[in-house]
């Protein structure tokens, strides 16, 4: 390949898988210094677009859920920060974007992690001040968190919303945090916030009595909240959570008492009309949405046991049938990519 031109040599390779890529940064100090170049890292991610699922319990797996028929699917235990000093039962996830995963694998140390290279940078402890809210305004006993991309601006923030009053944001790109404005609704139930189109959204509880609840979007780029509206029957903020399906934003029945068979889908972002009730045959207390498979069925987590396929028609639903599952687990989608959460190296 000495006689191809440098152009031709970053196509081809920013059409490789990430693993392909790895190796390849290993023949010569002129490859690694293209293939970590900020203009081919983007490249390859807008070229690839693999998608993978991320499942946490006691650890992290990844699991190539596109992965042909025949093949025997089992899921990959990753190598993560703080693996082997891990203080606690469940490894949470805060979301994924990029490719860049927010992890927590103890009591409030985050890290921005990427599955596919095992880089990770730790999120530095936020300084609380030593008066965090007024005694009025204390709303909610733990802390809520999300993570996201703000493309205009060219960087990745984590969200902190402590105490459900206090907005404080950390940026990579400037590895520093600040803090915003107050937490500007009554009831924030759900510690996970939802990124999509640029915002972290949150359910919190009706704005006057009686109402429905109201989706919280938090924008990364502008750093202000706007209000989404649900649909008019979500009127408990404690029964719900927000959850992605598609590029859309959905709302599924969460903590209930009573088993359910639907759930409800925003078809057109911020516009109330288009929230969609999604009918499945097989009941649950608890759902999270993960994508369309291979373009056709639901793909779907239930009770946080199971892999199901529903039919987009009808609603039916089969196991999806996984070798090697833990016995309980939350699951994500995430992309493979080379993005570095060490923002300087992007």
């Amino acid at each position: 390949m000495t006689n191809l031109s440098e152009d031709v040599i970053a196509d081809i390779l920013s059409r490789l898988p990430v693993k392909s890529v790895g190796r390849f940064r290993c023949v010569s100090k002129s490859w690694l210094h293209l293939t970590t170049q900020p203009h081919f890292i983007q490249i390859h991610l807008n070229r690839t677009q693999t998608q993978k699922l991320i499942l946490s319990s006691q650890s992290l797996f990844s699991l190539d859920h596109l992965a042909p028929i025949d093949d025997d699917m089992l899921p990959l235990e990753l190598d993560f920060p703080l693996k082997t000093h891990l203080k606690t039962e469940w490894v949470l996830v805060f979301g994924s974007c990029n490719g860049l995963v927010c992890i927590m694998p103890q009591p409030e140390a985050f890290f921005i992690f990427n599955p596919s290279t095992r880089e990770s940078m730790r999120v530095p402890d936020c300084p609380m001040p030593s008066h965090a809210c007024p005694q009025q305004g204390v709303r909610f006993h733990r802390h809520a968190h999300g993570f996201g991309h703000a493309p205009s601006m060219s960087d990745y923030k984590f969200v902190k919303v402590a105490y459900g009053c206090m907005v404080l944001v950390f940026s990579l790109k400037n590895n520093s945090w600040k803090r915003v404005q107050d937490f500007p609704y009554k009831h924030l139930s759900d510690a996970y916030g939802t990124f999509l189109n640029g915002a972290v959204h949150w359910l919190c509880g009706p704005l006057g009595v009686g109402g429905p609840c109201v989706i919280a979007a938090f924008d990364l780029a502008e750093e202000k909240f706007s209000d989404l509206a649900t649909p008019d029957s979500v009127t408990n903020y404690r029964r719900f959570t927000t959850g992605i399906l598609g590029g859309c934003l959905c709302l599924l029945h969460y903590h209930d008492d009573h088993k359910q068979h639907s759930f409800w889908v925003m078809k057109e972002y911020n516009v109330k009309e288009s929230w969609t009730k999604i009918m499945i045959t097989n009941s649950y207390f608890s759902l999270q949405p993960l994508c369309y498979w291979k373009n056709t069925n639901l793909l779907l987590v239930r009770n946080q046991k199971h892999l199901l396929l529903c039919n987009r028609k009808d609603g039916t639903c089969k196991k999806f049938l996984v070798n090697g599952l833990p016995s309980h687990f939350n699951a994500d989608v995430y992309v493979e990519s080379l993005i570095s959460p060490n923002f300087q190296q992007n």
